[in-house]
């Protein structure tokens, strides 16, 4: 390999490393041109405060339903259905899913 076209690989390596570099770097630039500064919006107290009453309300919403799935998969068993360990394991899952959800999202 000649001297030169070593020299014009590394400027191949390079020029790609910085189109790279500024691919990378064009989202931030972008958000912080559009006016996102790191800090907290004046209301956003507001949308906490939403968050929470959704969650507040939509907690006895899934406890019923979940006092509901034990019933009737409970009843399933009573009677020998033939998927109601399939159906409590599937709604197992899905409890597990919804009671780590804020984890995942964090």
């Amino acid at each position: 390999m000649s001297v030169r076209s070593s020299l014009l690989l590394r400027l191949l390596v390079v020029g790609a490393g910085a189109v790279l570099a500024a691919s990378c770097l064009a989202p931030s630039h972008a958000l912080r041109a559009a006016g996102v500064t790191g800090r907290a919006p004046q209301n956003a107290d507001a949308i906490t405060r939403f968050v929470s009453t959704i969650t507040d309300n939509a907690l006895w919403v899934i406890g019923t339903i979940a006092v509901l799935a034990v019933v009737v998969i409970g009843g399933l068993f009573f009677f020998g259905h033939s998927r109601a360990a399939d159906y409590a394991l599937k709604i197992l899952i899905g409890a597990v899913v919804i009671v780590s959800a804020p984890g995942i999202a964090a």
